[in-house]
């Protein structure tokens, strides 16, 4: 998601804060989710970029 398109908060699974209204970050979902397309991506998850990259293994 661009700075210009992050139109509102979440909060960032990988470290429990807020990923802010303008900030560059990335949209994550499970393609292959077990109910389905629709299920992966309506729990879609907003992650600070530098948490998606040095995630540990319990969120892979």
């Amino acid at each position: 998601m661009t700075a210009k398109r992050a139109e509102k908060a979440y909060i960032c699974p990988g470290c429990s804060t807020a990923v802010l209204p303008g900030i560059a970050h990335l949209v994550v979902w499970q393609d292959d989710h077990l109910f389905g397309a629709a299920a992966g991506l309506a729990e879609r998850r907003h992650w600070h970029t530098n948490c998606w990259t040095s995630r540990s293994y319990r969120h892979r």
